[in-house]
């Protein structure tokens, strides 16, 4: 707990500092608000509404600056876990070319590194040691899914550990190596147990912690916009298999036409040393191609099936529609193991008065086989109809209705609106 209140003490003095004498102030602010019809009964109803403030906050002085993004929620329902509560996302500081070739980041800090991504109450060093190779680093202790911090005290049960290795030594080709080792420690409970006579007693239930190890290597290939080639192989070491196998290819037949593939195998992840490692898992493999025809600049068609493989069954995966700058038409359909589905969508955007009016309008029909057997089919429909409405750059407000109807709901209507600010202000030039 003290390491706690002296680290957010020393946060809070350096972001104060860093405010005072910042030569760049930049950010967004965003409120929204959410509400529908929550029915508790058959004929009674409450309107629910929810207002959520996000905020992003960053500050520069030369090679330092301070970056903060978090989000508050509150409204009518007090059974919400969110309610009133603030999720500070990220919120660290950050060093830019130390000695030249160093940068570090230090405080809340997101990961993207490979096979480690997440959020850390720590520290990340990357250094650029030449253009060829770059080498990233990180560890801290885990934050937990609400965003709460968990301190240091048990850093040895809850701490999250990795780097990545990123060179281009040859033309077109990125190499990646990544390492992650992340345990999670789980609250222990009190729940009733069976003695040695078989008597009901209260017993104090310390699961062990979650634990991840993970290495992963992927590699990309590409040197002009004819062709392109991706593949990615994610290892668990405590678990000794692979979590997931992909290759992406692409290519550009014609000046118009374009080709892709894509293969992925994909084992369930699960905490090493938890009680779900007690029951067998069955890895899923699954074989796309597509095709893209440019009908124009602004349109473009497109077509894909997929084939997925279960342990003892299968599914067939169908797309197909045309994009364009102004909206979007597409069919989607399943069969097989992952059930019978078939989906026509559609959506439009077109702005007026060079974007200071943005009408965006969208509508889903679905029809589906519920899994029962009985071989009946049920269907729902859906649309949106919303405004974007932007007087300047740096102030829009958004506006949108949801509607949707199906086996559950006869009329279910919501409404959805945001505003949305930016700001940017350069108090003096860098020395």
């Amino acid at each position: 707990m003290k390491n706690k209140v002296l680290f957010f003490l020393l946060l809070s003095i350096f972001l104060f500092a860093t405010l005072s004498v910042a030569q760049n102030i930049n950010g967004r602010f965003s409120t929204s608000f959410y509400t529908w019809e929550k029915f508790d009964t058959v004929n009674q109803s409450n309107i629910i509404t929810r207002i959520f403030q996000n905020a992003e906050v960053n500050a520069a002085y030369g090679d330092f600056s301070f970056h903060t993004y978090f989000n508050g929620a509150t409204g009518g329902v007090k059974s919400l876990s969110d309610n009133g509560q603030v999720r500070v996302y990220n919120a660290y500081l950050q060093w830019k070319n130390i000695g030249g070739i160093l940068e570090a980041r230090l405080g809340r800090v997101p990961v993207f590194a490979g096979v480690g991504n997440g959020i850390i109450d720590g520290a990340l060093f990357k250094s650029e040691i030449t253009p060829q190779l770059t080498i990233t680093g990180y560890g801290g202790g885990n934050v937990s899914t609400a965003l709460r911090s968990n301190g240091f005290d048990n850093i040895k049960d809850n701490y999250f550990v990795g780097g990545q290795v990123v060179s281009k030594f040859i033309e077109g080709i990125r190499l990646s190596l990544s390492y992650m080792n992340r345990q999670r420690e789980v609250k222990s409970y009190w729940a009733i147990r069976p003695d040695s006579a078989y008597n009901p007693i209260s017993t104090l239930i310390e699961p062990p912690t979650r634990k991840e190890q993970i290495v992963g290597a992927d590699v990309s290939y590409g040197i002009d916009n004819n062709y392109s080639v991706y593949g990615r192989l994610d290892y668990e070491l405590n678990r000794n298999e692979i979590l997931k196998g992909e290759i992406d290819a692409r290519v550009h037949l014609l000046s118009d036409l374009t080709m892709t593939g894509t293969f992925i195998h994909r084992t369930p992840k699960i905490f090493y040393n938890t009680f779900f490692t007690l029951f067998p898992t069955e890895s899923v493999e699954e074989f796309e191609g597509g095709i893209e025809y440019a009908l124009c600049p602004w349109a473009n068609a497109i077509g894909r099936v997929a084939y997925v493989q279960y342990e003892d069954d299968q599914s067939m995966r169908y797309t197909a529609g045309v994009n364009t700058n102004y909206g979007s038409f597409q069919y989607a359909g399943t069969n097989g193991f992952a059930g019978e589905l078939s989906s026509i969508s559609l959506d439009a955007v077109y702005p007026f008065f060079d974007r200071l009016i943005t009408p965006t309008i969208g509508t889903t029909y679905s029809v589906y086989e519920l899994s029962d057997g009985s071989g009946k089919s049920e269907s729902m429909i859906a649309a949106v109809a919303g405004i974007i409405v932007r007087p300047m750059k740096t102030f829009s407000v958004d506006f949108q209705t949801q509607w949707i109807k199906n086996k559950i709901v006869e009329n279910d209507l919501r409404v959805f609106g945001k505003v949305n600010y930016w700001f940017s202000h350069q108090f003096s030039n860098p020395q």
